[in-house]
C-alpha cells in the first residue's frame, strides 16, 4: 500500500534520532493527552501549553525551553500538513494522521532495519546519491545498532528484487536513480509501515470474501491481503471456532486450504439460493454475450458454490469494457509480461537455407509454468490442443514431401511437451 505523501514528508522533516527526545514526546502529548481539543477547529497555543506543562509525556525542563521547542515543533508539523500553524494557536489538525505518525514512531523504536530505513530516506531526501557509511552511523548514533552492514544487505536484497537500482560496497551506499525519482522513497521507507492496519473485524471479513470465492492456505491469505502470517493464522483458527470456515482439502506437504463453511453461511445466505443466484448471473451472461444457452446440466461437473462463486466473478470481470485506455494498456501489458516466461521454454531453431533437415522445436517445459495465473494457462491449453490438430492437418498435406518416420517423430515430440506443459499446470489429460 505505502506509506502516505505526509508521513513521507514527516520522515523526510523529522530526524531519526526524533524517537529519543522531545519529538516523540511531543507527538504522545498530541496523541494521549488532547482529548478536550479534538472537537474544536481551532486550539489556542496558551492552552496547549499550560496542558505541556503538566503532561507526563515530557520530561521536565525550563517552561521557556519547552515552549520553544514546541514552537519548533508546530512549524515542522505544519510544513507536512498535519496543522495549520499561526502566531497564537493551531487549527486544521489532523488527529487521526498525528496518531498514525505517533505509532509508526513507537514501531521503528522497537526494529534497527525501520531505524536504517528512515536514516538513508532521510539523507536521500537531502539530495544526495551516494550516502556513506560515516554519514548513516551519524544518523543512527543513539541507538547503538549493530550489525549495520548485514541489516543494509537484507534491505538491498529486498528492495533491489522490487526495481531498486543500488549497491553497498561496506562504505558507500549507492542509489542509481534520479535525485527526484519517487519510487526510491518507497523502496526505502514503505517496509516501515507494518503490512496491515486492519481493524481484527475489517480483516476477518476480508478473510471470508477471499476465501468465498475459492480455498486458501495460511500462507496464500497473507500473501494476497499483505498480513503477517501469524496474523492470519489466528483470526482463522478463531474464524474456524466460529464455524465460519473449514478446512476444504490438503496441498503439497500437507498445507491446509480453507473456504467458507455453506453450512453456516457467514454472509447469512442458504446454500441453495447461493448457487441458484451464481448460475443464473453465469447463464445470463452466455445468453447476452454469445448467444449461447446454458442449462443447470453445465453447470454439473462444478462441485462447490464456492467455484461456482469464482466463475461468477471472473464472467463479472470478463465484461468489463476493454477498449479503455487503461484496459489496453493492461492488456498490452499483460500479453508482454505473460509471454516472456512462455517464450523462455519455446525455441526454433531454423535450419540452414540450403539445408534439407526439419527444423527443430526445443521445448523445456518447467513445473514453474504453473505459476502462470490459471485464466493465461486455460488460453494456452486452447492453443496447445489446436496447434495439435493444425500441426495434423499440416504433416498430412506435406506428406509427399516429408518421410513418414519424420512425421511420426514430429507429433509424438510435440504431444509429449503438449502433455508435460498441460501435467506442470495441473491439466493432466493427455492427447494421442
Amino acid at each position: 500500500m505505502g506509506l502516505s505523501s505526509q508521513n513521507l514528508a514527516a520522515f523526510r522533516i523529522f530526524p531519526p534520532s526524533s524517537i529519543t527526545g522531545r519529538i516523540l514526546e511531543f507527538f504522545e502529548f498530541l496523541k494521549y493527552e488532547t482529548k478536550q481539543y479534538r472537537q474544536e477547529s481551532i486550539v489556542s497555543k496558551k492552552d496547549l501549553f499550560d496542558a505541556v506543562s503538566k503532561s507526563v509525556k515530557i520530561k521536565k525542563s525550563k517552561k521557556s525551553t519547552v515552549e520553544k521547542d514546541i514552537e519548533e515543533f508546530f512549524k515542522n508539523l505544519d510544513k507536512i500538513l498535519f496543522i495549520k500553524n499561526s502566531k497564537d494557536e493551531i487549527s486544521e489538525v489532523k488527529w487521526k494522521q498525528i496518531d498514525v505518525f505517533c505509532n509508526l514512531l513507537r514501531l521503528i523504536e522497537r526494529s534497527d532495519e525501520r531505524k536504517i530505513r528512515w536514516a538513508l530516506y532521510y539523507i536521500f531526501s537531502s539530495g544526495k546519491l551516494n550516502i556513506s557509511k560515516e554519514e548513516m552511523s551519524e544518523q543512527l548514533k543513539e541507538f547503538k545498532i549493530k550489525n549495520l552492514d548485514k541489516i543494509i544487505a537484507k534491505i538491498l536484497k529486498s528492495e533491489t528484487s522490487s526495481g531498486l537500482d543500488a549497491k553497498f560496497d561496506g562504505k558507500i551506499f549507492v542509489i542509481n536513480h534520479e535525485k527526484d525519482d519517487k519510487l526510491v522513497s518507497h523502496y526505502l521507507v514503505d517496509a516501515i509501515e507494518e503490512p496491515s492496519r486492519r481493524s481484527p473485524g475489517d480483516l476477518e471479513e476480508e478473510i471470508l470474501k477471499l476465501v468465498d470465492e475459492g480455498s486458501y492456505s495460511n500462507q496464500e491469505i497473507s500473501q494476497m491481503l499483505l498480513i503477517d502470517e501469524g496474523l492470519s493464522s489466528r483470526t482463522i483458527a478463531k474464524l474456524r471456532d466460529q464455524d465460519k470456515i473449514i478446512l476444504s482439502s490438503f496441498g503439497q506437504r500437507g498445507t491446509r486450504y480453507f473456504t467458507t463453511n455453506c453450512d453456516n453461511c457467514p454472509f447469512g445466505t442458504t446454500k441453495t439460493s447461493c448457487k441458484k443466484d451464481a448460475i443464473s448471473y453465469i447463464a445470463s451472461a452466455y445468453m447476452e454475450d454469445f448467444g449461447i444457452s446454458l442449462s443447470t446440466n453445465d453447470f454439473d461437473s462444478i462441485e462447490t458454490n464456492q467455484a461456482l462463486l469464482k466463475i461468477k466473478r471472473i464472467m463479472m470481470n470478463a465484461r468489463k469494457e476493454k477498449n479503455t485506455k487503461m484496459e489496453k494498456n493492461i492488456g498490452e501489458g499483460l500479453s508482454m509480461l505473460l509471454s516472456i516466461v512462455v517464450d523462455k521454454f519455446t525455441e526454433i531453431e531454423s535450419p540452414d537455407k540450403k539445408s534439407t533437415n526439419i527444423p527443430e522445436i526445443k521445448l523445456q517445459i518447467t513445473s514453474s509454468t504453473a505459476s502462470l495465473p490459471m485464466l493465461y494457462q486455460l488460453g494456452l491449453k486452447k492453443g496447445a490442443q489446436g496447434g495439435i490438430h493444425l500441426m495434423d492437418e499440416l504433416l498430412h498435406w506435406a506428406s509427399k514431401s516429408i518421410k513418414k518416420e519424420d512425421r511420426i517423430k514430429i507429433k509424438e515430440h510435440a504431444l509429449t511437451e503438449t502433455n508435460k506443459f498441460l501435467k506442470n499446470i495441473g491439466l493432466d489429460k493427455k492427447y494421442n
